[in-house]
């Protein structure tokens, strides 16, 4: 990626998880970026492109970031924390989201390859939380009652909504409040 079209990408970012989709524009991201929004537009013909091609790249650290957090864990419960640490982290004191529950919000205002993608993202971060689910069934370190996919979709929902009600309340308490149910899963890590 060129540094021209990396600047776009991650000023999008920014913008996507702090404002939404429909919170900037190329005007924005052209005055952060000191370039002209036909420089942009030479990169992403339309917003629907620069908002797809930030998606994608998203997906994929936060892809690999999973897949780290389930190497180096020690136990399932162990990686559920870690989990549960790194949307509390995006969620700070509510400036921002993490881009998937950003572009959930604003469904509406991307178009359908983001929504494909979207939904793509959602389906491997609950894939991954089952895989942490199924091993910390195995080594005992997290409880789980039901069927681990069910419970992985439920708690991906969790992290994504706590990070919306800490953005209302601007308090990472309320973050810690609304997975205290989800952490209390959690035997030993």
């Amino acid at each position: 990626m060129s540094d021209t079209r990396e600047t776009l990408v991650n000023l999008a970012e920014d913008a996507m998880c702090t404002r939404g989709f429909g919170g900037f524009s190329y005007a924005d991201i052209a005055r952060d970026a000191g370039i002209s929004k036909a420089s942009i537009h030479h990169h992403f013909p339309s917003k629907q492109d620069l908002g797809l091609a930030v998606l994608v790249r998203y997906g994929e650290r936060l892809v690999e970031q999973l897949a780290l957090i389930g190497k180096s864990s020690r136990s399932g419960g162990q990686a559920l924390a870690a989990i549960i640490d790194l949307y509390r982290a995006k969620a700070g004191s509510g400036g921002m989201l993490c881009l998937c529950a950003a572009l959930s919000a604003d469904a509406h205002a991307i178009d359908a390859r983001a929504r494909d993608a979207l939904r793509r993202i959602n389906n491997l971060v609950a894939a991954a939380i089952e895989e942490v689910l199924i091993a910390g069934r195995r080594d005992r370190s997290i409880s789980v009652g039901g069927d681990p996919r069910s419970e992985a979709e439920s708690i991906l929902a969790m992290l994504q909504g706590a990070q919306l009600m800490t953005r209302v309340t601007g308090e990472p308490a309320t973050f810690d409040a609304a997975t205290a149910v989800l952490a209390a899963r959690i035997y030993r890590t």
